[in-house]
């Protein structure tokens, strides 16, 4: 989904920030407006080498999130219901189309083309850990296997503490896994290993507390070449922390 895939790890009241230190500061204006149907506009022209200013104004009572996908170097950003959050974004040098994800985890999903005449659109990133996962010792590790359209988890359930997942790709498309923590409503990130290839894996380390959890793929249709969106197609599976 994103090239950059430096993730603002955190859980309940901590996701209302916005995330990675984006800034607006010194570009071109674009507004964009969350609602529960989507995001608008769809498609935003542009020049190559351009510095944008996203204006993103969430319309909606729940959390919505902006990032990068397809190689578009654009950190995730948490957007919370009634809010807005001026984000900088710097229009390849390259030119070409670009793609940004506009979405509630679980929930509606746009893709913003970013456009600016002609030139490569960017490649599928590698499958990378969150930044917590580089350092962090596990005390328990879970295998998840992504395939069309399931994911399978070796076990249902894990004590609290430091988790390592590996997500393992055995189907024929690009996967993710994204740990989503439960709440009334809808759901929160906490981590997520984006862009594994088929036959390849990628692992992330996160410490969870006690609670309700969602093992999921979010990659929604004109994301990684998909024509259809792999949460609503079955890729979801419950998981406990205890």
């Amino acid at each position: 989904m994103r090239t950059v895939l430096g993730l603002c790890l955190a859980a309940g009241a901590a996701l209302l920030i916005a995330g990675c230190g984006a800034s607006g500061e010194g570009g071109r204006k674009v507004d964009i407006t969350q609602t529960d149907e989507g995001c608008t506009p769809t498609s935003i022209d542009a020049t190559a080498g351009e510095k944008l200013n996203l204006v993103v104004k969430n319309e909606t009572g729940d959390i919505y999130e902006i990032e990068g996908i397809d190689g578009a170097k654009l950190e995730e950003v948490i957007v919370p219901d009634g809010r807005t959050r001026s984000i900088g974004y710097d229009v390849p040098e390259s030119g070409g189309t670009t793609k940004l994800k506009c979405y509630i985890p679980g929930g509606a999903s746009t893709i913003i083309e970013v456009k600016a005449g002609e030139g490569p659109t960017g490649d599928v990133g590698e499958a990378e850990p969150t930044p917590a996962s580089e350092s962090a010792a596990a005390d328990a590790m879970v295998t998840v296997t992504l395939d069309e359209y399931k994911i399978t988890a070796d076990s249902a359930s894990v004590e609290a503490g430091n988790i390592k997942f590996v997500a393992e790709n055995a189907g024929e498309e690009i996967h993710e896994l994204y740990v989503l923590k439960a709440r009334e409503g809808g759901y929160d990130v906490v981590g997520e290993v984006e862009n594994v290839r088929p036959g390849e894996s990628g692992a992330m380390t996160l410490e969870l507390a006690a609670g309700e959890y969602e093992l999921a793929c979010l990659i929604v249709p004109g994301e990684a070449d998909s024509t259809v969106d792999h949460f609503k197609e079955g890729m979801q599976e419950d998981f406990a922390v205890e």
